[in-house]
C-alpha cells in the first residue's frame, strides 16, 4: 500500500509530464497557485481557472481535480476529474470537507510546483 506522499508525487508526476500550462518562466501558473488559494480559497482559484483565458491554470486545476479524484485519493468522487465538476461539487460539499480537500491540494501543489518547474 503506498502512502499519500507517494500517491502525491505520482500524481504530480503525471501532471508534469504533460508539459508546462503556461506563465513566463517555468512553473509561473503552478508557483502562483498556492498564494492564490492561501488568500482567496480553493473554490475562487477554480472559477478563476474556469474562465477561458487563464488556460494554463485550468490546466492545473484539472489535473488537480484528476488528483483529488485518484481512487487512492478518493476527497471527491471519481468523475471529478476537471474544473467544472470539482467546482459543483466543492461548492454543495460543507465546511469541514473543503478545508480536507484544500488541505490536500496544497500538499499536492507543493509536489507539482517542483516537478513542473523542473520540466
Amino acid at each position: 500500500m503506498k502512502n499519500r506522499e507517494q500517491i502525491r508525487a505520482r500524481n504530480a508526476l503525471q501532471a508534469a509530464a504533460m508539459g508546462n500550462p503556461a506563465g513566463r518562466n517555468e512553473g509561473d501558473v503552478v508557483k502562483n497557485i498556492p498564494t492564490l488559494i492561501m488568500n482567496h480559497g480553493l473554490l475562487a482559484v477554480g472559477a478563476y481557472a474556469f474562465d477561458d483565458k487563464n488556460t494554463g491554470y485550468k490546466v492545473v486545476i484539472d489535473a488537480l481535480a484528476s488528483h483529488l479524484a485518484d481512487p487512492e485519493i478518493a476527497l471527491v468522487p471519481p468523475d471529478c476529474q476537471d474544473t467544472g465538476k470539482l467546482l459543483k461539487h466543492l461548492v454543495d460539499a460543507d465546511s469541514a470537507k473543503l478545508k480536507l480537500v484544500t488541505a490536500e491540494a496544497m500538499a499536492w501543489l507543493n509536489y507539482a510546483r517542483r516537478f513542473y518547474r523542473k520540466g
